[in-house]
C-alpha cells in the first residue's frame, strides 16, 4: 500500500541527479562545454552567460541555474 508520505520521499529522489559543473566554453549550437569536479567533460543545453568559468547547475543535460563560485571540498569519512 503506497501512502501519501512516500509518494512525497520518491519526489526527492530524482531518476536525474543535480550535477555541479564548470562551464568551459558556450558553443554555437546553444550548448555550454563543461567539466564536472571529477573531471568528466560534457555538454548541456543551454547557456546562461557570465564569465568564463562560472559554476553550474545540470539536470537530464540541461544547464538549470548559475552554482555559488567555491571551493569544492570532498571529504571521505
Amino acid at each position: 500500500m503506497r501512502t501519501e508520505l512516500w509518494d512525497e520521499f520518491a519526489g526527492l529522489v530524482s531518476a536525474s541527479p543535480r550535477l555541479l559543473a564548470t562551464v568551459t566554453a558556450h558553443n554555437a549550437d546553444g550548448t555550454s562545454s563543461l567539466t564536472t569536479y571529477d573531471g568528466a567533460q560534457m555538454r548541456a543545453i543551454g547557456v546562461l552567460g557570465g564569465t568564463i568559468p562560472y559554476n553550474v547547475w545540470v539536470r537530464g543535460g540541461r544547464v538549470t541555474e548559475a552554482a555559488p563560485n567555491l571551493p569544492l571540498v570532498e571529504l571521505t569519512v
